[in-house]
Formats: C-alpha cells, structure tokens, sequence
C-alpha cells in the first residue's frame, strides 16, 4: 500500500492539523525537508481566514498575523503552501493518523507549525513526535500563557523585543527574536546559524526550546512582511 505524503493529525471543530512531507521531503531552502506540520481553520481557506480575522483561531493573539489580511508581518506566503494544503484537505486527500500511524516520524525531523500556532497540538501529541524525531523546531506567541508552560521544554518562545527576552527566560522558556537590520543581538543571543553560516534548521538543533541548553536565537527580519515589523516592536 502506497504510504501518504500527509496525515491529519487532530482536529476538532475550527481547527485541522496536517503533517506534510513525510514521503516527499520539504524543499524549503532554509529548513531543508523536515516534516511540515500545519494548523489551519477549517471553514475558510488561509487566504480568506486572515481577512474575515477566523485566523485567530490558529493564529491566537499573535501580533504577527496583520488585521483583516493587511499589515502582516509574518513570513508565510497564505497563498502557496497553506492554501494548496487546505485545498488538498477538503478534497479529502490526508488520512486520520492512528496512533500506530504516529511511529512513521521515527527518525524524522519536524517543523512544528509550519503555519499556526504549535500549542493548538495537544501536549500528549507533541511529546511524542518530539521523542520519536532525531530533530524539531517550534516556536510560539503563548509563552506568556501559563497555561501553555509545558510546552517550554519544546518550543521556543516568539520574543518581538529585547524586553521580552528577559521575561520569558525567567519564565524558563528559550526565545527566538526578530532583529531589524544593523541592530546587535543581546548578549544572551546568538544569531541563526542560517543566517550567518547558511546552516539548515534540519540539521541545526538550537530551536528545540527548554530542552537543550543552548542560548536564545534572533535572526535579521525576513520575508514579504518585514516592512510592518517596526510596528510590532512598538506595540
């Protein structure tokens, strides 16, 4: 039997779940092919999503997502992957993963949240793709909800300013930070190594949040959205 591309991870009734790329590897330049886990709304395509602001309900309060689909700082392109993505899903085209399903992430490497926010996995679910990959990455705008702590050990935490650098160490999460260009990481940061040695976040390791100990991230601002980012800093 031909094994899929993709599974459906969870869903319940506003959100889905999808791991892609398990046959066909990812040929993103900057991740290489990891395996890409996507959240996505179910009623609407990611396009129309972000300007009926359904998106929030894979996206939460991140500052990074725009109003109505203008003003978007965030670096996923809507309109390739996620979109075909969510297409593919309502064509019926992704399997439920049972939990014997789960064990074809053995040795993998994965991409938590690939578009959306990673805590919408529930923690059992996270937990055990992590430990059964030989790699993950994962960031998150909910690290100042207690609620989503345990996913410290996992995620980095998304810093949009130095100031929330600081308060989210004491809080025992790492972080991954935004930088604008000519401005000097803190001394608790280290840039990305793809940004300064061209290295793939496949076979980088840093952003595997609380559960190395490595210092915080920040990288340069990138993509189609860094235009609006000085107003997320200023929030």
């Amino acid at each position: 039997m031909k094994k899929p591309n993709g599974y459906i991870l969870f869903e319940n009734d506003l959100i889905v779940v999808i791991a892609t790329g398990l046959v066909r590897p990812s040929d993103n330049a900057k991740t290489g092919g990891m395996v890409q886990i996507w959240i996505l709304v179910k009623a609407e395509n990611p396009v129309a999503a972000s300007k009926s602001g359904a998106d929030e309900a894979v996206c939460g309060d991140c500052p990074l997502r725009g109003v109505n689909g203008s003003e978007r700082v965030c670096y996923v392109n809507l309109g390739q992957a996620p979109l075909g993505i969510w297409k593919a899903w309502e064509r019926g085209a992704y399997p439920k993963a049972g939990k014997e399903d789960l064990k074809v992430f053995l040795s993998l490497k994965v991409r938590f949240g690939a578009y959306g926010e990673p805590v919408k996995l529930p923690f059992p679910l996270v937990k055990v793709i992590a430990e059964l990959s030989s790699n993950w990455t994962g960031y998150t705008h909910q690290w100042r909800n207690p609620i989503f702590d345990g996913y410290k050990q996992f995620f980095m935490a998304s810093a949009d300013k130095a100031t929330d650098v600081a308060k989210a160490n004491a809080k025992g999460w790492r972080t991954f930070r935004q930088l604008v260009e000519g401005e000097e990481p803190l001394a608790s940061e280290i840039v990305c190594p793809n940004y300064t040695h061209n290295v793939q976040c496949e076979s980088c390791g840093l952003c595997k949040g609380a559960s190395i100990g490595a210092k915080n991230i920040a990288i340069y601002s990138h993509g189609s959205g860094k235009k609006h980012f000085n107003k997320v800093r200023d929030l």
